[in-house]
């Protein structure tokens, strides 16, 4: 029978420090906002233009009878 391969294990831990940036809490606030007011803006762009929230219905062909 053969042995299963020694898995050797590496840190990446250094790679990760070279990498870690701090910020202060005030600016993760301020990149918080933008991402909020981002996506309000893109909610509100996709909104209903009847500005009552209601459907769009009535845009189709209507039936005489």
């Amino acid at each position: 029978k053969q042995t299963a391969p020694r898995r050797t294990t590496r840190s990446t831990a250094d790679q990760e420090t070279i990498n870690a940036t701090s910020i202060t809490n005030a600016q993760l606030q301020a990149m918080i906002d933008q991402g909020v007011t981002a996506a309000l803006a893109a909610r509100d762009a996709l909104r209903s233009t009847n500005g009552d929230d209601s459907h769009n219905s009535g845009t189709g062909v209507r039936r005489t009878e």
